[in-house]
């Protein structure tokens, strides 16, 4: 769970505005067309419907936006939240979430060193030792690293993972709510499956734009008097929106095989809502619930053993 995930932070311009994609990263089609309402530099693939910034920042520019997000770039209804899955986190929804996916990489692996890649408050990676794992995090912004050790007494590495020191024999890696902040996701992807030792298990989340939530906003976004609104789920650090489909290609195409995917709608209870936007919100979970078109998709993918 990155930080910069609730922080609807202005995007700074970036430092070459001329750095455009001509294919897209998932199927390598040209057919890219601009998606979104015209405030957002948004274009999405007519082949896999992969969506992304265009053009995206640069490796250092996505570390001072996360690092910036972790200093006061929490929105309102989700800095409480936040705060909330330090040492004295609750036993709510979020956190049995994150046991569940302990429990499942530990069924899945028999055990090892687990590495978190975006650590948020730790909360993870303290739950994995609890469990029996070796834990090891992975994290760009040095003060959120700097908390998670202070509240948990986590080892952290602080930089980016694709330059990080990992020990080797990783059982699992898990990228909770990460993959979206990258400058290249394909990469981290093809970092990950290096690092695992054979048979080690992936662990992703990222939302899904295949869902009643973004398909509810990209709707208002064609409304001028509501594009505003529906613009709201592009979250400023949010680069790439994937949907299960194209997170799978990705992951086999990075030499993963998945085997496990599904799909959740997020905890509303952990944001202070105002009424009217949390009986929107919570028409759209449900929503989702039946069409299984839910706002987050979830992978579990494995390293072959040969």
């Amino acid at each position: 769970m990155s930080r910069a995930d609730m922080a609807p932070l202005p995007l700074s311009p970036v430092s070459d505005p001329c750095r455009v994609r001509a294919t897209c990263l998932v199927c390598g089609s040209p057919a890219l067309r601009p998606h979104g309402p015209a405030p957002l530099s948004l274009r999405r693939c007519g082949a896999c419907r992969l969506v992304f910034v265009d053009p995206i920042p640069t490796p250092e520019e996505i570390a001072a936006r996360e690092d910036a997000a972790f200093h006061g770039g929490v929105a309102d209804h989700t800095e409480e939240m936040f705060e909330a899955y330090y040492r004295n986190y609750p036993d709510d929804p979020v956190v049995r979430g994150f046991r569940g996916v302990v429990h499942q990489l530990k069924e899945t692996t028999g055990g090892g060193t687990l590495v978190d890649v975006g650590i948020g408050t730790g909360l993870l990676l303290h739950l994995g030792a609890e469990a029996g794992f070796r834990v090891l995090g992975c994290e760009i912004s040095p003060d959120s690293a700097r908390r998670a050790t202070e509240e948990f007494g986590v080892e952290v590495l602080v930089g980016d993972f694709l330059d990080a020191d990992l020990p080797a024999e990783i059982a699992a890696i898990t990228m909770g709510d990460v993959l979206e902040h990258t400058h290249d996701p394909r990469r981290f992807l093809e970092r990950a499956f290096e690092a695992l030792r054979p048979g080690g298990v992936l662990y992703v989340a990222v939302p899904n734009h295949r869902s009643t939530t973004f398909l509810a906003a990209d709707l208002l976004s064609r409304v001028p008097a509501l594009a505003g609104l529906g613009s709201r789920v592009y979250v400023p650090n949010h680069y790439w929106y994937f949907s299960p489909d194209n997170l799978g290609q990705l992951l086999e195409q990075t030499g993963f095989r998945v085997e496990l995917t599904r799909q959740e709608a997020p905890y509303l209870g952990r944001y202070a809502f105002s009424p009217p936007v949390r009986f929107g919100l919570t028409v759209l979970n449900a929503l989702g619930r039946v069409t299984h078109l839910q706002a987050r998709a979830e992978a579990y993918a494995r390293k072959p053993l040969r």
